[in-house]
This record gives structure tokens, C-alpha cells and sequence, in this order.
């Protein structure tokens, strides 16, 4: 019996290296979507076959999902110096590849979409979110991978479609959390807005095996799942977890939300003024002091998905792999 081939796009990156590790541990047979200009030295050890293509040019998109028994279209932006630009790749992107799958590949087992929690927005302090909540996305990025939610859901009679929304995805080889490390190992335990806010994550190894378990499990086309820790932690709970990862204590102060939208505001002015696309923005700044808290109930249920790594226990992880890279002391 032949190996089941998959094709991961936005494969040389973060989450994508980790989804094509667990497909390989699974046996598959893993075609990795890069594009040519792509870095892809996090691949070069997998036993998996490249495949060129660009979710802006439709040109290339044909051959690089012909022949595959699933998709997971993982590729995205998630930084841009013109809202325009989001909508190119988020939406317009999903749209391109669809189209390519319905032509060349119609057989397909199931199309996968990796979105966001950001496309349906935070929860309030009184219940988590839940996946058919109304949609009350903060950011243009939030708003372009809600739209290519859209467009996958568009394809849904024709194609077998699942969607599957992560929270903050951390673990080794994420840089996101890194200033966190580094800064309690200077002394320091900023705590960014309300540090009682609730926040729920997902290591990546926990988010790989839940979309493993999304792309193979048949259930109902145009479904989203949350793919998260069923545990949420206060801001400072999260702090107080990175200090014991690196047994060293921070001085603890309070970093006022206010202060941190001007923060931003001034990274952004800057980073626009350089030509350089900013890390920091002020509907970044506006969507990280917010409480996100959602509900695992349906991934438990459909796709019986819990996730192992509890958050104390990630962060060791995480830490443990940025001194082995050399970028914490």
C-alpha cells in the first residue's frame, strides 16, 4: 500500500517545519510548498520532496497540489507595511490555491486552512470563545485570514474543507516569545497591560498533532476548530512560568496599556519612516492587551484532540532550545 502524500504550503517555516515533522512521523509521504526565494534550511534534514509555488502566482499552483491525497495550506502573512498586501496573500491566496485543487485535483481527501484566532477576535472576561461566535476580528490581519476563512468555505460543497484557528503558538524555533526569555534573564518581569487577563496557547508540537488529527479525521466540510491548551493562564501566571523555565526571578513592574499603545505607535511611525516593516503596531498593541480565551470542546469531541504540553512545561522547552541556538545566556 502506497504512502499517503500530503502537501504542506509555508513549509520552512515555525509551524510549518514542525507540521511536515509530524506527517513524516506518521508515515506520509510530505511534499513541503516553498516558494524559489524561500530559506529552507529547517527541511534539509526531512526525508520530504520540495515543491515550488507562489500563492500570488496561480501559474505555479497546479502542479505544486497535483498528485497529493491532502492539502494543508499553511502559507500566509502575518506582517505588512500595506493592508492591501494582507489581503493578497490571506484572502486572495486562499482563493488562488482553491481554484488550483478544484482543476488539478479534485479527488483531493481533505483541504485543510491554518487560520487564526485573530480572525474571529478575543473573548470576554465571562465566557471563552466558541468557533460560530460572530466574528469581531481587531486587526487588518485578523480581518484578511477571517476573509480567507470565507473564501475556504466557498469551496466547501465542492472540496472536503476544515479550518483550524490557533491561539499564540510558542515552542522551540519561535522567536515571538524570545524577548520574554531574555528579559528575565536581564532581572526583568514586564507584565504588559492587566496581568490578570487570561491568554490561551498552544505548543507547536500540540498544534501539529491537532491539525494532523484535522486533516485525517472526516468530519462535517467548512468546520473550524480551535487547536489550544484547554487551560488558559493569566498574564502574570505566563511570567511567572518563563521564571521558572529559567530559574531566575525578575523584577516584576507593571507595563500600563496606554503606555504600551505609544510604544507601539512610535515603533510604528519609525519602522514607516525607515521603509521597514513593523513588528510592533498599534492594532497589534490594542489586540495583545485583550483577553483570549477560547473553547476546546469541539476538537475534543470531533477530532479527539487534547493537548500534552501544559504551558510550564513548554516554556522549559522553549528555553532549553534558545540556549542551545545560543540566544538566551
Amino acid at each position: 500500500m502506497s504512502e499517503s502524500r500530503v502537501l504542506v504550503t509555508g513549509a520552512n517555516g515555525f509551524v510549518g517545519t514542525r507540521i511536515c515533522h509530524r506527517f513524516i512521523q506518521e508515515g506520509f509521504d510530505v511534499k513541503a510548498g516553498v516558494r524559489r526565494s524561500s530559506v529552507v534550511d529547517s527541511l534539509e534534514s526531512m526525508k520530504l520532496e520540495m515543491r515550488y509555488g507562489d500563492v500570488t502566482d496561480t501559474s505555479s499552483l497546479e502542479k505544486m497540489v497535483a498528485g497529493v491525497d491532502y492539502v494543508i495550506h499553511n502559507a500566509g502573512l502575518v506582517k505588512a507595511r500595506k493592508p492591501k498586501t494582507f489581503f493578497d496573500v490571506n484572502e486572495q491566496g486562499t482563493r488562488n490555491l482553491l481554484e488550483a485543487v478544484q482543476r488539478s485535483n479534485p479527488g483531493v481527501k481533505r483541504v485543510v486552512l491554518i487560520s487564526s484566532l485573530a480572525a474571529i477576535g478575543p473573548s470576554s472576561q465571562d465566557r471563552p470563545v466558541h468557533e460560530d461566535d460572530t466574528p469581531q476580528p481587531m486587526t487588518t490581519y485578523g480581518m484578511s485570514k477571517l476573509a480567507g476563512e470565507k473564501v475556504a468555505r466557498e469551496f466547501a460543497s465542492n472540496l472536503p474543507v476544515s479550518i483550524v484557528r490557533p491561539p499564540g503558538v510558542y515552542g522551540p524555533g519561535d522567536i515571538g516569545f524570545l524577548d520574554f526569555f531574555k528579559s528575565v534573564r536581564m532581572g526583568l518581569g514586564p507584565l504588559v497591560g492587566n496581568p490578570n487577563r487570561r491568554i490561551q496557547l498552544v505548543h507547536v508540537d500540540d498544534l501539529a498533532r491537532g491539525i494532523f488529527l484535522a486533516t485525517t479525521t472526516d468530519t462535517e466540510s467548512g468546520l473550524a476548530f480551535f487547536i489550544a491548551e484547554s487551560k488558559s493562564y493569566s498574564a502574570r501566571e505566563i511570567m511567572n512560568a518563563i521564571e521558572e523555565a529559567c530559574q531566575h526571578t525578575g523584577i516584576k513592574f507593571r507595563l500600563p496599556g496606554s503606555l504600551f499603545k505609544t510604544i507601539a505607535t512610535v515603533s510604528e511611525s519609525v519602522s514607516k519612516a525607515l521603509g521597514a516593516t513593523p513588528m510592533l503596531t498599534k492594532e497589534k498593541a490594542r489586540e495583545l492587551l485583550q483577553w483570549w480565551e477560547v473553547s476546546t470542546e469541539r476538537a475534543e469531541k470531533l477530532l479527539s484532540f487534547r493537548a500534552q504540553i501544559p504551558f510550564p512545561e513548554g516554556a522549559r522547552q522553549t528555553y532549553q532550545w534558545y540556549r542551545r541556538q545560543g540566544w538566551v545566556r
